[in-house]
């Protein structure tokens, strides 16, 4: 009895290393890759924004979309695009920014992340468009330029709507005031 059980343990010795190193070599699944990316995601206190400038058949707007659609994962961030090309007031919009930033801009794609912008689109600005991105989300995207001159340009809108509208009423008043006066006048 103890011969067999001493085979026993001996086979179990011999067999367990295989179910060990099985276990170790396990290979892992699309859907446990792309779990470790996003386990290694940085926090940021805000998805940090990027702005597109763009224009519709353009290889590298194109080349720069896809890029940014294969980090989505690992970062926070939320793309938005402007079309240059067949809106005036989005073309107006990249020409007030890169204003605001010193810069001549006379091509797309025009990325704005915070206050780092970056003319054209290579594989080259990968790097420092993903350190833009971290310092924009860490900083819960405090030096977003796009978004002052947006708030500018609707401060600028309503300054003139309201400037309008009382010259509007006080055209109104004084027409009134007239035709009073004229009524008065012809009585």
């Amino acid at each position: 009895m103890k011969k067999i059980i001493a085979l026993i343990l001996a086979v179990l010795l011999l067999v367990s290393p295989t179910f060990v190193s099985a276990a170790k070599t396990k290979k892992t699944t699309k859907k446990e890759e792309t779990k470790e990316v996003i386990e290694e995601k940085i926090e940021f206190k805000e998805a940090a924004r990027v702005y597109l400038f763009r224009r519709e058949g353009c290889g590298y707007c194109e080349k720069a979309l896809a890029y940014f659609d294969s980090i989505k994962e690992k970062y926070d961030i939320e793309l938005i695009t402007y079309e240059v090309l067949s809106s005036q007031e989005n073309h107006d919009l990249m020409e007030a920014v890169a204003k605001k930033l010193n810069e001549d801009v006379d091509g797309v794609p025009y990325i704005v992340i915070g206050k780092k912008t970056f003319i054209g689109y290579t594989e080259t600005y990968n790097e420092d468009i993903e350190k833009a991105i971290v310092e924009e989300g860490t900083n819960a995207n405090k030096n977003d330029v796009v978004k002052v001159v947006i708030e500018d340009q609707k401060e600028k809108k309503q300054t003139v709507t309201i400037i309008l509208s009382v010259l509007v009423v006080a055209g109104v008043v004084a027409l009134i005031i007239l035709g009073r006066k004229s009524v008065k006048d012809n009585q």
